[in-house]
């Protein structure tokens, strides 16, 4: 049987994956490993795997061999921590730059293009993050979290839009293809608002599949290491929700499972998920969902329709 193949921006996929599941301050933790375990610039596949572990990030040998041969930029069988950290942050997407401009420009309130930490944090409100929402994190954590990303910004003195957007892009690299979830979170603790047009969505729409994989993580969690366990942990659950007993659920019903399990995304997101998924009826047949969930993960499972969502 034919090795399986290993594709670099999968395994980076993983990484954000997980460091969503760790929160906005598992970048800057990681970084910190990374520079720890290393020799200057370099780290070993070894070295990389004790960094990322200590940073709460389980990768397989086979994943860490990958991503040191992806990331060998000089020849030496070692992988480039700068390089690594790079593909990780990744760049931000126009909906997201353009939010954090808005958020710059309130904060820049005299106009001139440049905004302190002092400044920064006294805009910042943790009350109106998701999660403090939510009662899955006080605003004392979420404060400190953004202190951890803005590490730095006090002695470095001003700030231009692009200082702002570099500290920015390390909470910007937990929330992989999910730009909803990044723009609620932002628009929460610095009250600033976006206009949103309708989009066309599909089951392999990059939000989509995200929010599929912390699924599955969740579940995982809540799981021992057998797949069939893992599958009857969600299909107990759904049917726990499932009020009217006839093997499928609402959104509302479906909501509910998905805080239970502590997906933490855009609600409005949530919503369009289970809708790429739900019958006609607005119902979801999460017997069947369960089943596609945890087959082959080779196996199509593309739509062939959209579905509009808000």
């Amino acid at each position: 049987m034919a090795s399986q193949v290993m594709r670099p921006e999968d395994i980076l996929l993983e990484i954000k994956v997980q460091l969503l599941n760790i929160g906005e301050h598992g970048f800057v933790d990681m970084v910190d490993m990374l520079s720890d375990f290393g020799h200057g610039d370099n780290l070993s596949k070894i070295e990389l795997m004790n960094a990322l572990t200590k940073s709460g990030i389980f990768l397989s040998l086979v994943q860490l061999s990958t991503l040191v041969r992806t990331f060998d930029k000089d020849g030496s069988g070692q992988l480039s921590i700068s390089a690594f950290t790079d593909a990780v942050e990744g760049s931000f997407s126009k909906r997201r730059l353009d939010l954090l401009q808005k958020v710059f420009n309130k904060i820049d309130e005299r106009g001139v293009g440049r905004v302190d930490y002092k400044e920064i944090m006294n805009h910042f409100d943790p009350n109106g993050h998701p999660s403090v929402k939510a009662s899955i994190l006080s605003a004392e954590v979420v404060e400190d979290r953004m202190s951890l990303v803005f590490m730095g910004a006090e002695q470095r003195g001003a700030l231009t839009f692009d200082d702002f957007a570099k500290y920015y892009s390390r909470i910007s690299a937990t929330i992989p293809h999910n730009d909803d979830l990044f723009c609620e979170v932002v628009c929460g603790v610095w009250h600033v608002a976006e206009k949103i047009e309708q989009t066309y969505v599909t089951k392999d729409d990059p939000r989509v599949l995200t929010m599929m994989k912390i699924l599955k993580e969740k579940v995982r969690q809540k799981s021992s290491t057998s797949m069939g366990n893992v599958s009857t942990t969600l299909y107990k659950l759904f049917k726990f929700f499932d009020t009217n007993k006839n093997d499928s659920i609402s959104i509302s019903e479906w909501q509910n499972a998905m805080e239970r399990l502590g997906v933490v995304v855009d609600k409005n997101l949530s919503k369009q998920v289970f809708e790429c998924y739900a019958g006609d009826d607005k119902v979801l047949d999460y017997k069947e969902f369960v089943r596609m969930l945890f087959s082959n993960p080779n196996k199509d499972t593309a739509p062939h329709g959209h579905r509009l969502l808000a």
